[in-house]
């Protein structure tokens, strides 16, 4: 491999780590007072939610039978090459309403350059599956996407069928073009995370 080569690697390695730095460091949930992190938290949940069953009003009624829920918002920044990003969520489960919290970090490789925000939403049916994303030992990966716009929200096929609920949960992604119900999401690796 030639030097250039080499130093061209580092560069974007260098690149990717300041980027993954920064996003992560602005993202909401993860700076501030314990005060101030469980205000963002309790805001994102509560707006998240509201937003998503009225945008896909089906959803309130698998909030209701499902024993939990999680609300992540994800901030992706990305230069040619190379994109870096990161988030927060918390994870609700029902029965006791015990509250967990997860940070979200992300390094994306290949063609673009932009920003976005997107919050994603995952119905829980499977209490095991909950507590494994609870605990950092669950991440939902790449699969086909029924997107739903805003003012065309009904043509989303997939969140709340029957073939994901076998799964153990559905996964809306809220976008500014409007919700997206998928079979999974990109790619949401999630760590527990202290709000102390």
């Amino acid at each position: 491999m030639s030097i250039r080569r080499m130093s061209l690697r580092h560069g974007m390695a260098a690149l990717a780590a300041i980027l993954a730095v920064t996003v992560t460091a602005c993202a909401g949930g993860l700076v501030g007072s314990k005060e101030e992190k469980l205000a963002y938290f309790e805001n994102l949940e509560k707006e998240t939610l509201a937003r998503l069953v009225k945008e896909q009003p089906r959803t309130e009624q698998e909030l209701a039978q499902a024993v939990g829920y999680a609300v992540v918002e994800k901030k992706v920044v990305k230069v040619p090459m190379v994109g870096a990003g990161g988030g927060a969520g918390v994870v609700v489960e029902k029965a006791n309403n015990k509250r967990s919290y997860l940070r979200v970090p992300e390094l994306q490789f290949g063609a673009g350059w932009g920003g976005r925000a997107e919050k994603i939403v995952l119905i829980f049916q499977d209490l095991e599956k909950l507590r494994d994303l609870v605990d950092g030992k669950w991440k939902a990966g790449a699969a086909a996407e029924a997107a739903a716009k805003a003012g065309d929200v009904g043509a989303a096929g997939g969140g709340g069928s029957g073939a994901l609920l076998t799964k153990g949960y559905s996964t809306y992604v809220l976008t500014n073009a409007g919700v997206s119900a998928t079979a999974t999401i990109g790619v949401l690796r999630a760590q527990p995370y202290s709000i102390d």
